[in-house]
């Protein structure tokens, strides 16, 4: 079970707050082009963007779930990170992430996605997957960074992607 609040050198990982959140993560949510690899695509409007805040925050059970990316300095939302069960079903566990583009370049989804794996190796988790639609290089980087290895391509949510994987260390 992960227990929030997570907090790295730069970041804070905690449940989201849709009323809090809803304008800066539209900056992610409302981009048709940051978008482009997730499933879903861009929210028009920052209601919509809210609404899907409010249904991730009532999927996270079991200590499993998406929550809000917070820089520690600034208190600014800047995305997104958690496990949760694989396409919200199981039995295995996936790993997602997702920032804002102003955040870009910064090293936070491997920072945030650290943490996570961590605690959860901590409270006894044995695998992790993540899964990224193949043109998503940023995506594919952050997994390669983490130490997981690309199993191969796979359909996922009705996509073509590819598929990777951790084992917890030793």
């Amino acid at each position: 079970m992960i227990r929030l609040p997570l907090e790295t050198e730069r970041l804070v990982i905690r449940p989201f707050e849709p009323e809090r959140d809803a304008g800066p993560l539209h900056e992610l949510w409302g981009n048709a082009e940051a978008m482009r690899f997730i499933p879903g695509g861009a929210k028009a409007r920052v209601d919509e963007t809210r609404g899907r805040l409010e249904t991730l925050r009532g999927r996270g059970r079991d200590g499993w779930g998406f929550w809000a990316l917070e820089e520690r300095e600034s208190g600014r939302p800047v995305g997104g990170v958690g496990l949760f069960p694989l396409n919200w079903e199981g039995p295995q566990i996936e790993l997602a992430y997702h920032v804002v583009p102003s955040a870009w370049n910064r090293g936070y989804a491997s920072e945030a996605a650290t943490a996570v794996l961590v605690a959860a190796w901590d409270d006894g988790l044995d695998h992790v997957v993540a899964v990224a639609m193949p043109g998503n290089a940023a995506s594919r980087r952050v997994m390669e960074k983490l130490g997981m290895t690309l199993e191969g391509s796979t359909r996922y949510r009705e996509l073509d992607v590819v598929r990777y994987s951790i084992e917890r260390p030793d």
